[in-house]
Parts: structure tokens; sequence; C-alpha cells
């Protein structure tokens, strides 16, 4: 029986990583847009960051049933590839982009997608032209693929196991991997 306190605290970490994920793609939207202006990057930021602080009203049993995460998670990649698209991001980034989105769902090891989207961070700067120094906008796509994993991962990977308390970051033998033919845990209010 998972305990109330146990899925307040997930709520909140899950409502943490999404504050992180919004300013950071805010952040990479507003310094790649250039000479356009931001005003639609802000307006999709802003919005999100009003949705976030709805959530927080929510209770968190009927938080983390999935007619409530589905749309949440469809409409932050949404609002993640709009900004994307409204920054004009290059075609490798959107790719760079998804191929963490796949990563999350595939691996199911926090730390190890967090060291493949930096790895994935730095390759995308490989294909990039750095010759406007360290102050280049194009540093900011390694902590937005960072923010990316850790949201779509936290959100992913308990779900993955039938856990409702997340895995820790790399303490040993703090997750249990389930079959997919074992029963779903039941949760009481």
């Amino acid at each position: 029986m998972i305990r109330e306190a146990d899925a307040l605290v997930r709520k909140q970490r899950f409502l943490l990583c999404r504050y992180v994920l919004i300013l950071v793609t805010g952040s990479l939207g507003v310094l790649q847009s250039n000479a356009a202006s931001p005003m639609p990057i802000v307006s999709l930021v802003a919005l999100a960051l009003i949705s976030n602080v709805y959530l927080g009203t929510v209770s968190p049993f009927s938080f983390f049933d999935a007619t409530m995460q589905a749309p949440i998670l469809v409409t932050d990649t949404a609002m993640v590839s709009a900004v994307l698209l409204v920054a004009r991001a290059s075609q490798e980034f959107f790719l760079f982009f998804f191929f963490v989105l796949i990563m999350a769902a595939k691996i199911e090891n926090l730390i190890a997608l967090l060291i493949g989207a930096f790895v994935i961070g730095i390759a995308s700067l490989l294909l990039q032209d750095l010759s406007s120094g360290i102050a280049s906008p194009v540093f900011m796509r390694i902590p937005f693929m960072l923010a990316t994993a850790l949201f779509y991962g936290y959100v992913v990977l308990p779900e993955r196991s039938g856990q409702m308390t997340p895995m820790s970051f790399g303490a040993p033998g703090a997750r249990t991997p389930r079959s997919p033919m074992a029963a779903r845990p039941h949760v009481r209010a």
C-alpha cells in the first residue's frame, strides 16, 4: 500500500522536474531565436508554468492516473517541440531531442539516461558552428538534453516498473524489476 506522503513527495519531484524542463526549454528557445520576437516562446513558457501551478493543486493519487499523466506528457512534448520550432532549431536538434525521448522509454537506469543525454548534448554541439565562443546559445543544448532526460526518465521509469515511488539515484538494490505478469499494486486514499 502506498502512503499519501510518498505520493505527495513523488508529485512534488515531478513538478520540480517539470519546472526545470519548462525553464530550460524557454531559455534555450529565447537564446536561440536570435533576432526573432521571443513573445511566442514566452507565451508558451508562461502557459506551461501556469499549468504546473494548477497541477500542484491536484490530489497526489489522481495525479498519477494515466488519464492525468498522458495529456501532461503529450502537451509537454508538443510545447517543447513548438518552442524549438519557433526558435528555428535545426532538424538535427529535433533528432537529438527525440533520441533522448526514445532513450527515456528504453533505458531502465536514470543515471545511464542522464549520461546518455549528456553525450547526446555534446554530439549536438559537434554539428554546430561554435565560432561565437563560449557565450553561444548552442551551449544551452546540454542542459536542455539533461532536463529532458530527467523529466521523461522520472515519469517513464516508475511507470514501466509498476512502482509508485521512483528509483533512487544510484542506490544499489533500490529498484527491483517487475514481471509484466505481476499484479499492479492497489492505491488507497
